[in-house]
């Protein structure tokens, strides 16, 4: 068979476009189209300026702002708006490096700006590994137009620099919104009783607002109603629908609409450049029950609805679009329920009816989007039977996921919750929602260090929610973050430690949870071992037991983990003191049940003071372990509310909120620390 220069320089074009990005080079969120032309490309180093065919620069990276800003010697990289760039989205952006530099085109400063994160990412690679970045072309552009996290500071609130380098993180990873539940952190003009003493000025969060929206990131306010308005209401008894409680406003009092649009002014003009006004509007429990509103003859649901147009109207009137959660429609049609039923799809459809939903929503008002929450598995058969009545009424639906649902005073658990967050992202792309948002609850008040992959995981999978896979996506995580090698998993760690937040959770009561997400209730701590009945103790917590020494080697391996991550991490090494931190606290509890065992077992004198002895060691280690946690952590964020701090009364019973410094961080290990101390101080006698 003859070969043609024309079949070589074919076969030679084919396996240059079906080369793939070295796995030292891990961009997130992955580019739609990446075609590597050749390996043998250009280095870090090889760049020496940056230019702008149209004399404008988007906000550059830490690389690049480094770069001389006018053409010299060397390969530069050069930036372009052009109008005729395809794809044609907004954010969308067409990256080539060629031997001679780096050119990046779009049709759009954001564009640009993408574009120039991209290339951030490859230069980083490049130094870090010291490998050649691949001559390439990148097509890129989002799936989803708005790619929203959830900044919840209703709890805790933290230093003003970190939310500057929130800002930049969120930016790096395209993630290009923030709905902010503010709460009580910022500093009413129109109604100062309501804010913190510590809380933010509007000036404050004015700059904090103009600085995202120099890096494409527009904040939004969220501010609570008809219910979790425990933050108002406590000072606010006179708008109470229930005197005896804090959490819903009574929709009939002319007084709450005067309190809730002060709130809503003073947040606009403190988040300017926002598009939305999230208003809530879930949970509501006792509405109807004042007089205000028994006397005038209307429903409960009627009375949302009142409450929901008004404020709906407000946020229109003062050029935002409305957001509220959806589930008072699910809830009053009876379909919320089966969103989350253990029924098969043969079972679902047999009771599927919207007939009930389909006049319920004649009465919601049109100018708003539904905010489509959910936050464990969205592909139920129900609840995407759910997007499908939406679309088919022509209502604009945003999707809500969570990076953090509540369920842990310390972090979230499966993956950082990315498998839903890529879940809900696929259908949110393929059922054309108006966006997503990654929830971040503050009900248990995580280190936002803790959340960061989740937010990160929907930087990745809003943008593009099919390239990867979650095991994929945690090992770039792992590189794009702290500068580890993809191939090494040196942050394996974090899934170990999702496991062991569970055994500490209940490690050391027999009764009672603090799930914040559920609320706090009353708890008992375990018994302690009875010398005059050796060895009860060990048949009563042998479970438990075997649970602890389980956790031990869990711990031994993590802490060998995170100490690996720290000494190799280029970067980011705060979040690993998070991590190390929480490792050390979810030991403190296996630690002493092995120890009571140990004691509990001893076969004479000596064994017994040895154990008693390691059982207050231990015991009196738990200031240590408290004090440097606490250290770690204020390093971004405040631990105590100001002087004169009024608790919220609200009837989830948060577990942030149950003391004005962090010791609901500690709500079993402080009445064990108490009372090892006492029972020591009666072995001793």
């Amino acid at each position: 068979m003859k070969c043609t220069f024309f079949s070589i320089f074919l076969l030679f074009s084919c396996l240059a476009t079906a080369l793939d990005l070295p796995k030292q080079f891990q961009l997130i969120p992955s580019p739609q189209k990446v075609e590597v032309r050749s390996l043998n490309g250009i280095k870090f180093n090889d760049i020496t300026y940056i230019s702008s065919e149209n004399n404008d620069f988007p906000v550059l990276g830490d690389i690049t702002d480094k770069l001389p800003r006018t053409k010299r010697s060397g390969k530069g990289v050069t930036l372009k708006i052009d109008k005729s760039v395809t794809p044609n989205y907004e954010e969308g952006y067409i990256l080539d490096i060629q031997k001679s530099g780096v050119e990046i085109k779009a049709n759009s400063n954001k564009g640009l700006f993408y574009g120039v994160q991209t290339l951030e990412q490859l230069l980083e690679d490049s130094r870090d590994f010291n490998k050649s970045i691949p001559l390439l072309h990148i097509e890129d552009f989002p799936s989803i137009d708005y790619r929203a996290v959830h900044f919840d500071t209703k709890h805790h609130l933290d230093k003003m620099d970190y939310y500057y380098r929130c800002i930049d993180k969120l930016a790096h990873y395209k993630i290009n919104a923030v709905i902010w539940e503010i709460e009580d952190k910022l500093r009413y003009v129109r109604r100062p009783e309501v804010g913190a003493q510590n809380a933010m000025s509007i000036e404050e969060m004015q700059a904090l607002s103009k600085y995202a929206i120099d890096r494409n990131v527009e904040i939004s306010p969220l501010i609570q109603g008809l219910g979790h308005a425990s933050f108002i209401l406590k000072h606010h008894w006179e708008v109470r629908e229930n005197p005896e409680s804090d959490w819903e406003f009574c929709p009939s009092n002319p007084q709450t609409y005067e309190i809730q649009f002060d709130l809503y002014r003073d947040a606009l003009e403190a988040m300017p450049y926002g598009r939305y006004l999230h208003v809530g509007g879930d949970e509501i429990t006792q509405i109807g029950i004042d007089q205000r509103c028994t006397e005038r003859g209307l429903s409960a649901f009627q009375l949302q609805m009142e409450w929901l147009s008004k404020v709906c109207d407000f946020a229109v009137k003062n050029g935002r679009t409305p957001i509220f959660w959806d589930d008072m429609p699910l809830k009053y049609a009876q379909v919320w329920d089966l969103i989350f039923a253990d029924k098969t799809d043969e079972e679902i459809n047999e009771v599927w009816n919207t007939e009930k939903l389909d006049k319920a929503i004649e009465m919601f008002p049109k100018d708003c989007i539904y905010m489509r929450w959910c936050y464990e598995d969205p592909e139920r058969t129900a609840h995407k039977k759910i997007l499908k009545w939406y679309h088919d009424k022509g209502l604009k639906v945003m999707a809500a996921t969570s990076a953090s649902a509540g369920d842990s005073p310390f972090m979230p658990r499966n993956n950082t919750r990315t498998p839903y967050i890529k879940a809900f992202s696929t259908l949110t792309a393929n059922n054309h929602l108006e966006g997503i948002l990654a929830t971040a609850w503050d009900d248990g008040s995580p280190h936002w260090e803790t959340v960061w992959r989740g937010f990160i995981g929907q930087g990745e999978f809003g943008w593009n929610p099919t390239k990867r896979s979650i095991d994929e996506f945690k090992k770039a995580h792992s590189q794009r973050e702290f500068g580890l090698n993809y191939d090494d998993n040196y942050t394996q760690f974090i899934d170990s430690l999702e496991k062991s937040v569970f055994f500490f959770d209940g490690a050391l009561v027999k009764s009672g949870r603090r799930n914040p997400a559920w609320g706090v209730n009353y708890f008992e701590i375990i018994d302690l071992p009875d010398i005059n009945n050796k060895g009860k103790w060990n048949e009563k917590y042998i479970d438990r037991i075997e649970e602890a020494k389980a956790q031990k080697e869990r711990f031994i391996t993590i802490s060998a983990e995170i100490e690996k991550a720290k000494s190799n991490a280029l970067r980011n090494r705060y979040t690993l003191e998070i991590y190390q931190q929480l490792s050390n606290l979810f030991y403190f509890p296996a630690q002493i049940i092995i120890a009571l065992n140990e004691y509990d077992l001893s076969k004479n004198e000596n064994e017994r003071r040895e154990a008693l002895e390691k059982i207050k060691t231990i015991n009196d280690g738990f200031t240590d372990l408290r004090n440097e946690i606490e250290n770690v952590y204020s390093k971004t964020r405040f631990l105590s509310n100001p002087s004169g701090y009024m608790l919220d009364m609200n009837h989830a019973r948060h577990l942030a909120s149950k003391t004005n410094n962090n010791d609901w961080m500690f709500l079993y290990e402080i009445p064990m620390n108490k009372a090892i101390n006492d029972w020591i101080l009666q072995q001793q006698k």
